[in-house]
């Protein structure tokens, strides 16, 4: 069912996670440019092949779950390892570049870095709202 609230958030949530796809989408930038591979002294989402995948792939995961409102269980599951998969990829892609070239006062978080922050922020809430409807729904078998 398209107009509960968690469908809402995991929709809002894989638009978090497909907007890495945009081409001008940028994730981080240097204050010296130069440094590393920041020539440009801006990182973009497209740069990094690990990024790209891992944002599909979360992308993907959200939107089907999307479409697990009958399964509850499942619907939970999938947004989880969605949110996971985002977080090891796409952000650890990120800080394991800071962290590999030891400049993580010049690295400034832009746009891109943002998006993945709400989308995990987006799935959390939607896990919260199936958990309060599997609750509402086991209630309801007690009654009857």
């Amino acid at each position: 069912m398209i107009q509960r609230i968690q469908s809402i958030y995991m929709f809002l949530a894989a638009i978090c996670f497909a907007a890495l796809w945009f081409p001008s989408m940028i994730l981080m930038t240097s204050q010296n440019p130069g440094e590393a591979y920041f020539s440009d002294s801006t990182f973009y989402a497209n740069e990094s092949m690990l990024i790209q995948i891992g944002s599909g792939v979360s992308a993907l995961m959200a939107l089907i779950s999307v479409f697990l409102y009958k399964e509850r269980g499942m619907q939970i599951i999938l947004a989880a390892v969605s949110s996971l998969m985002h977080m090891l990829f796409c952000i650890g892609a990120c800080f394991w570049s800071v962290f590999k070239y030891q400049k993580l006062a010049e690295f400034i978080p832009a746009n891109g870095m943002y998006f993945s922050m709400a989308g995990i922020v987006l799935v959390w809430l939607a896990v919260r709202a199936i958990r309060r409807d599997q609750d509402l729904v086991k209630s309801m078998d007690r009654l009857r």
